[in-house]
């Protein structure tokens, strides 16, 4: 039986690949449209191995919250131009509505899981084999919500950054659940925009306090205005003020320089009429990385 164009686009339309190659699958196939879409898919999955040392330096950061727990995935693509077409923007969209059903743990999980009658990973070659882009989902970060957990999420610039703040808190809030979630957000957003490299000094990676020290004892030696006998002390000040810009609970927060984080937070309590507030857990993630 002879390829129609009226079976090139009703497989064009099921699968999104381009006309030509949608007629060479139909007539490898037959005219079977399910072993034309395995064709389809086997070509995806050609393409990613060839293009499996490329760099992924592009894409977007995906975060969904559901009420239960909260999620946060980074998918990467080669170029700018692709991570704002539509193909890849409706991927993420699936990857998102995957997020928001089910209970997924790892990016191996999210790549098993079903998106209609295929799954993520299919997905994920159908997109490739149409755009001809290297596609990966890079990493995940669930974050399960207790009964006194709330989360929040946090995107900017179109994906480019995302941020997921989770907070504990004991009592009962003014406002419900709902107005913990929002004292998330803002923290989220501070996150997006500051960066922090751990919740305070204890999380912080022994690497980076000693690299801190050798800055600071340089800078103090160099300048030469501190007595050998003061030098430790002076070089504790600058480390454990360097070290406050790392920490997110130290920070001066992005909305009021007047104000830090845990202060923010403890004005929070306070308005919510709780006897505790704190972040449990944080994670920010920069599209490509």
């Amino acid at each position: 039986m002879a390829v129609t164009l009226a079976d090139i686009t009703r497989l064009r339309k099921m699968c999104g690949a381009g006309m030509m190659d949608c007629k060479s699958a139909l007539e490898e196939a037959g005219n079977d449209f399910d072993k034309a879409m395995e064709i389809i898919r086997k070509k995806g999955q050609a393409v990613a191995a060839k293009r499996s040392d490329r760099d992924a330096s592009e894409g977007c950061v995906l975060a969904s919250d559901n009420g239960d727990f909260a999620a946060i995935v980074a998918v990467k693509c080669e170029t700018d131009f692709v991570a704002k077409g539509d193909d890849f923007q409706k991927l993420g969209a699936d990857i998102v509505s995957v997020l928001n059903e089910k209970d997924v743990s790892s990016v191996e999980d999210l790549l098993k899981q079903p998106v209609g009658s295929i799954t993520v990973a299919g997905r994920i070659e159908e997109v490739l084999a149409k755009i001809g882009e290297k596609i990966e989902v890079r990493k995940l970060v669930v974050l399960s919500l207790g009964a006194n957990e709330a989360a929040a999420v946090y995107s900017h610039l179109g994906g480019k950054i995302g941020s997921v703040v989770k907070l504990a808190f004991e009592g009962t809030p003014n406002g419900g659940k709902e107005a913990v979630q929002a004292a998330a957000k803002s923290i989220a957003l501070h996150v997006t925009a500051s960066n922090p490299s751990a919740l305070d000094e204890s999380g912080l990676p022994p690497e980076l306090v000693a690299k801190e020290r050798e800055i600071a004892k340089e800078q103090v030696v160099n300048e030469g205005k501190t007595k050998p006998e003061f030098l430790d002390r002076a070089v504790d000040g600058r480390v454990k003020k360097a070290l406050k810009q790392l920490c997110l609970l130290d920070q001066e927060f992005y909305s009021d320089a007047k104000k830090t984080v845990i202060g923010v937070l403890e004005e929070e309590q306070k308005k919510l009429s709780l006897s505790k507030l704190s972040v449990v857990q944080f994670v920010r993630f920069e599209k490509g990385k």
